[in-house]
């Protein structure tokens, strides 16, 4: 894959997202705040599921 065509993937996507999120018709500090908080929660959850998925499972594998 050469640099062009990662770098219009990697917008395309961008792109994508924007459009799914309706981010577009913001200004840009709306942008950057919405942005913000959605890192924020999906960063939060990430650390919760590694956090407590092995003691959720070796829970769940002690019942049977």
């Amino acid at each position: 894959m050469s640099t062009k065509s990662l770098g219009s993937y990697v917008y395309e996507k961008f792109f994508q997202y924007e459009l799914m999120t309706a981010i577009y018709v913001m200004e840009p500090w709306e942008k950057t705040l919405m942005n913000a908080i959605l890192l924020t929660i999906v960063s939060l959850s990430f650390a919760t599921f590694y956090q407590y998925t092995p003691i959720m499972v070796s829970k769940v594998t002690s019942l049977f």
